[in-house]
């Protein structure tokens, strides 16, 4: 029994396309920017790697706890879409804020090592742009953690050096309702945030970023408000990263960007990777025969957009599978990601512009950043003693400059 199509023309696109597009796979990492399973195992599984096989294939299963009822991600899905390499989102939520904060950050960094060491066929951790190219070439998946808001360093650049240190290879800058440091697009209660009263980013936000500069971890700029892009681009030596970001050309919520941004995003060298949430694609309410939320075809529509803005090298895929409940038609979990592709053949991508969309231009970012971060280092530039908020514990010599004002 055929099932029926996702959108028009959807059977005769992948028959046509998929060998091509698992061959491509097969050559070339497809590093997706974003995705939450590290968060799922600690809200489902009570972050145990025990009581979750990912060896097993979930689909279908319905998981306790999970808002969206079930996981898009395993090992057997992951295959099948031919995923070559992940960052993994160590979200934490933005209620939590200083120790706290940082020790919970560290757990679920520890949950993206505990993963690979249990699975050390599929999955190892890596730490550099050339790591990421020999882990893929050898034919396990190349693991990078990203910290999805700046409240989880509680504060503190001696933490992101840290955080850096144990696999943490971007920070978003800011979460919903942000680190008060700066902007965010959307209010913790998921109300949009309409002025940036931080101007972007504070003194210390801008310490941020050139602390994240000179260690090599990546700017990321999804989450943020258009005030704060804007401010980032202007800071920051090395290029940036939306890491699950869309066009707001074709989708008006303010987590996605601005061609005014996308422009700037081009000078700076940095990548947009294009989210898949159907909300942050066709918007909250798309309707499209009949059927509530986006279909591939629309995801491929942000792809051409940036392209046609940005350039081909300035583009990627961050999917954000296991942190949202309405996926396009098509791309319901990690296993479809080669559908995405099928339709890129179909309108006419080359292998080359493929490879950089699924991962040589992030590859490139990282390598550029681990650069500047060099350069910094070579100029003599110090480690950051920036401090945000009271220090974890005060010494008398702190206590000592604040009662003078000092």
């Amino acid at each position: 029994m055929v099932s029926e199509e996702n959108y028009e023309g959807e059977h005769a696109c992948i028959a046509k396309y998929m060998d091509e597009a698992k061959r491509i796979h097969s050559l070339y990492p497809l590093m997706d920017g974003h995705n939450d399973l590290p968060w799922g195992l600690r809200n489902c599984f009570n972050t145990n790697w025990s009581e979750l096989d990912l060896t097993k294939n979930w689909s279908g299963v319905n998981v306790p706890g999970v808002p969206w009822e079930q996981l898009h991600s395993d090992i057997p899905r992951l295959k099948a879409g031919g995923v070559g390499a992940q960052f993994w989102s160590v979200f934490i939520p933005g209620q939590l804020s200083g120790p706290a904060a940082v020790q919970c950050t560290l757990e679920q960094i520890d949950v993206v090592h505990r993963m690979c060491d249990k699975y050390p066929e599929t999955f190892e951790m890596a730490y550099t742009a050339q790591q990421v190219r020999d882990i893929f070439k050898a034919g396990r998946i190349p693991s990078m953690c990203g910290i999805e808001g700046g409240h989880q360093i509680g504060g503190s650049l001696r933490a992101l050096r840290m955080f850096h240190m144990v696999g943490a290879r971007y920070m978003t800058l800011t979460h919903n309702g942000g680190p008060g440091w700066a902007d965010p697009a959307v209010n913790l209660d998921g109300s949009w945030v309409k002025e940036a009263p931080l101007g972007g980013l504070t003194d210390f936000g801008v310490a941020v970023v050139r602390e994240m500069n000179r260690i090599g971890m990546v700017v990321d700029l999804s989450h943020v408000h258009e005030v704060t892009m804007k401010k980032a681009l202007e800071v920051t030596r090395a290029p940036v990263m939306f890491s699950h970001s869309s066009s707001r050309a074709l989708c008006a919520h303010p987590r996605d960007v601005p061609d005014e941004i996308l422009l700037k995003l081009k000078e700076n060298g940095g990548v947009i990777m294009i989210v898949f949430l159907s909300k942050f694609v066709a918007g909250e309410f798309w309707v499209s025969g009949g059927k509530v939320g986006a279909t591939v075809l629309e995801v491929a529509d942000h792809i051409d957009h940036v392209v046609k803005i940005a350039g081909i090298d300035h583009v990627g895929i961050g999917g954000d599978y296991d942190g949202g409940d309405l996926f396009p038609r098509g791309l319901e979990d990690v296993s479809k990601y080669m559908v995405l592709t099928c339709e890129l053949l179909k309108r006419g991508y080359t292998e080359e512009q493929l490879e950089k969309i699924l991962g040589a231009n992030i590859i490139r970012v990282l390598e550029e950043c681990e650069n500047v971060s060099k350069a910094m280092k070579a100029e003599g530039m110090l480690a950051g003693e920036e401090h945000f908020g009271k220090e974890c514990y005060e010494t008398n010599s702190m206590k000592e400059r604040e009662l003078l004002g000092k």
